[in-house]
């Protein structure tokens, strides 16, 4: 039997002295099995390790398995005639089986049912906030309204903001309509007091009277300025 490190004793005088054998090493040594099984135990590499440390204690290790090892059964399981009881345990588990997995088919379809729901409420407000804000802003409602700020059939000035600007932008025109032509008959005609193709008087056009100022809310309304002073 090789002998190990541990097994060396130091010398006081510096020796490496080696401890003797025993009466029973040196029968192992000439014990043909025994050294067999030292070369093996021996040997190295993955299968030799796995092999020395799964290998049995005995013989008898070779055709049983101990308690708790991964092929073990003990004789009450091992030698027993309930056949029909393994079959009814078998239908069990496939019955429990096919129960989890329509459990689980029918948790997703509920999941997903939830979400397509989740997702057509949430588009519901979203399109139910879209036509609160038009009916606040009213920009459909727009398209079918006069830009004039009167009655098409009556002429009459609406009693609001819009009529009141509508009003001054119309009376602006007017104003400035009878000023021009106010200057073009004092500047444009000749300066004589009569009218030099039929000899009548001259007749000067007066001025108009002052428009009164701007409505508060002018600058809101929502008419057309472009005739008017801005």
């Amino acid at each position: 039997m090789e002998r190990t490190y541990e097994d060396f004793e130091p010398s006081a005088f510096g020796f490496r002295s080696i401890r003797a054998r025993t009466r029973q090493e040196r029968r192992a040594l000439n014990d043909k099995v025994a050294l067999e099984k030292n070369r093996i135990n021996q040997r190295t590499g993955y299968a030799a390790r796995m092999q020395r440390e799964n290998a049995p204690d005995s013989s008898a290790g070779l055709t049983t398995c101990i308690e708790g090892g991964a092929g073990y059964m003990n004789d009450s399981d091992r030698f027993h005639s309930d056949t029909a009881g393994e079959e009814y345990q078998r239908r069990q588990e496939n019955l429990i089986k096919k129960q989890r997995a329509l459990e689980f088919r029918r948790n997703q379809a509920s999941n997903r049912e939830d979400e397509r729901y989740t997702r057509l409420e949430e588009k519901r407000k979203e399109e139910e906030e879209k036509w609160d804000r038009l009916r606040e802003n009213g920009s459909k409602a727009m398209k079918n309204k006069s830009k004039a700020a009167y009655d098409i059939t009556t002429l009459q000035y609406y009693a609001n903001d819009d009529g009141e600007a509508q009003k001054y932008v119309d009376d602006m025109v007017r104003y400035r309509a009878s000023v021009r032509t106010h200057q073009l008959v004092v500047q444009g005609d000749s300066r004589v007091q009569y009218n030099i193709i039929s000899g009548s008087d001259k007749e000067v056009p007066p001025l108009p009277r002052t428009v009164p100022n701007k409505p508060a809310n002018y600058a809101l309304c929502n008419v057309d300025k472009r005739r008017g002073y801005n």
